[in-house]
């Protein structure tokens, strides 16, 4: 059984869209986990209006992607809905048919701390595996099955990657599945075309339950950005391979949670990039990348004429290094 965790946090219409993809999918063996992070705009009662055929996912702009998402399917999908609390112990043990699970978080404590809520909830049913799937995503019929095909093809495997597009530009790559690490510059690139990969990119990240089992959850010191990072080098160093499932295709609303290289974004990016190496490049090492990569930042924004930015920026790199 694969458990698919979707964050939602004042998204609605875009976990819409990929539960609608997402149901199509040709390997039936999953159960969608919808965990909400304390959303303001009343996402679990839209998307219970949506599992009961009230509330319809509105069309895609793009017309290659509409296949995805339209015709809708059958409605009502049944459902079940938690609080955090009864979520994190496994539910009822009766609803293992129910296909939609509805969790309500409770709080807004980012990427790490919102996808563990799902995690802890189906390591307790037992998942074989749990994919995490941002919820700005669509996905094609096939994806799960090739996720699946690729996880089970050679033994170690501990993290699939899926092939990202843009949804907005669907033949243009975002990422071949995730992107490597520069340890001198601090910067992390995604790669495009096939080749190793550092780490998974956590638009799409196709876990074995028994990798969360070793290495642990997601670090819940990441807000947001470089949880995925962190997470693929933890499983690397446990002894398990990442590899990228090559037919696994998802299109990505690149950035919608985070309104794109907005100031929001800047100051994550700053937080958790400090945070990454200091955690994995002891003995002051840490400083030469993070100072390199912060000062590409100011650069960029300075050459972009955003000197509003500049103050906030260092500010919190200032809290990141105290």
């Amino acid at each position: 059984m694969v458990y698919v965790i979707l964050l939602n946090w004042n998204g609605w219409k875009d976990t819409l869209h990929c539960l609608e993809s997402l149901l199509r999918s040709d390997y039936g063996d999953f159960r969608a986990i919808v965990c909400d992070n304390m959303s303001s705009d009343g996402s679990l009662e839209k998307i219970k209006a949506w599992a009961d055929g009230k509330q319809p996912a509105e069309p895609e702009p793009d017309e290659q992607l509409k296949p995805l998402v339209f015709p809708v399917v059958e409605k009502p999908v049944p459902y079940v809905e938690y609080f955090r609390i009864d979520a994190e112990a496994g539910g009822n043990l009766k609803d293992e048919n129910i296909p939609l699970v509805l969790i309500q978080n409770g709080s807004n404590e980012g990427y790490s701390v919102g996808n563990n809520v799902g995690i802890r909830y189906a390591l307790k049913r037992r998942a074989d595996y749990i994919w995490l799937l941002n919820n700005d995503t669509l996905v094609k019929g096939n994806t799960l099955k090739e996720l699946v095909y690729r996880s089970e093809s050679e033994k170690g495997i501990g993290v699939s990657g899926s092939v990202i597009y843009l949804a907005w530009e669907p033949s243009q790559i975002q990422t071949y599945g995730g992107g490597t690490i520069s340890h001198f510059s601090g910067r992390d690139r995604f790669i495009h075309s096939p080749g190793p990969v550092e780490y998974v990119a956590g638009t799409s990240l196709f876990v074995k339950r028994e990798v969360f089992e070793q290495v642990g959850l997601l670090d819940e010191g990441f807000f947001f950005y470089w949880e995925d990072v962190d997470f693929s080098r933890r499983v690397m160093e446990a002894g398990w391979k990442l590899v990228v499932a090559a037919n696994a295709v998802v299109y990505h609303k690149f950035s919608a949670s985070v309104g794109g290289q907005s100031l929001k974004s800047d100051l994550f990016k700053v937080a958790s990039l400090t945070r990454y190496f200091r955690k994995h490049r002891k003995g002051g090492r840490w400083i030469f990348p993070v100072m390199f990569h912060l000062c590409g930042m100011l650069v960029n924004r300075i050459f972009r004429g955003q000197f509003n930015r500049i103050g906030p920026i260092l500010k919190a790199a200032y809290r990141a290094f105290i």
